[in-house]
């Protein structure tokens, strides 16, 4: 992180921080109540985050862990892919794993934050669906061989356009779903819970100001490298192995093991993964 940014004072810093994570909490309680599917509102399968204009994330919510690894490429993804496309008002849609999504069933928003005419946020917004079609409900297909049999892939796709909601997009998408009276739901609100965020992290703008806001961001990140690096130094200097089985899946294909190598040096961490060649079925 660089430390060449506008110094900010404590005070200051807490309230900004304060205001970050109740911008990304009301995102949270938005979408649990005002959700229709019970995997949204009951099991809580979604996460929210908050993103700078770089993209690099601020904070992420208390949410699905597994959503923390796969929203941070999945946003730099979707904003290189539409580069200076991206306008006000715009909303974009979103669930490939070519594209860096995780499995298809996490459909994910992503809503740009402009301020006085500049992009300056992002409030993202990722939940697991109840359906994305394909040849079985739900999504999970144990003969599925190929992408294609899992359900529908969604590249970066505008489902707001300018602030004009495009119907004939967002109605492609739910006539290709199961249930669809609760994607609707679940659709809107995903949406509010953006909105909110954005509405927050507009007023947090119009109380600083840009420069000022940014310059906590920078800080925050600099206080979480800094805490990071002293978690990872308290670890002894060494080389570790660890590794998980994923049993045969009813295939004939035997067990399966993802290892991961370890270098711990100082502050440093180096981690390699190593996994089987891809395999013909789905597997979960």
């Amino acid at each position: 992180m660089s430390n060449a940014h506008t110094s900010i004072d404590p005070i200051t810093l807490s309230v900004v921080r304060g205001a970050l994570e109740t911008a990304q909490r009301e995102m949270t309680t938005t979408l649990e109540k005002t959700a229709r599917s019970s995997v949204f509102n009951l099991a809580h399968d979604y996460s929210n985050a908050l993103f700078d204009h770089l993209p690099e994330m601020i904070l992420q919510g208390q949410d699905i862990p597994i959503h923390l690894g796969s929203l941070m490429p999945a946003m730099k993804a979707v904003a290189e892919y539409y580069g200076d496309e991206i306008h006000e008002g715009d909303v974009i849609y979103h669930n490939d794993p070519v594209m860096m999504g995780s499995h298809i069933l996490d459909c994910c928003m992503y809503k740009p934050v402009f301020y006085k005419g500049e992009l300056v946020f992002w409030t993202v917004c990722k939940g697991h669906v109840t359906d994305i079609g394909g040849p079985v409900p739900a999504g999970y297909n144990p003969d599925a061989k190929e992408i294609y049999a899992e359900g529908l892939r969604i590249p970066p796709i505008k489902i707001w356009e300018k602030g004009v909601r495009r119907r004939d997009v967002i109605n492609l998408i739910h006539s290709n779903m199961r249930s669809r009276r609760n994607q609707e739901g679940d659709l809107n609100a995903q949406y509010g819970a953006c909105a909110v965020g954005e509405r927050n992290m507009i007023a947090l703008l119009d109380k600083y100001g840009v420069e000022t806001v940014r310059a906590a961001i920078e800080e925050l990140k600099d206080m979480a490298d800094t805490h990071m690096r002293s978690l990872i130094s308290s670890i002894p200097d060494g080389q570790y192995h660890g590794e998980a089985v994923l049993e045969d899946s009813g295939h004939g294909l035997g067990d399966l093991t993802i290892s991961a190598d370890i270098e711990i040096k100082d502050s440093d961490v180096h981690i390699k993964i190593t996994s089987p060649p891809q395999v013909p079925y789905f597997l979960y």
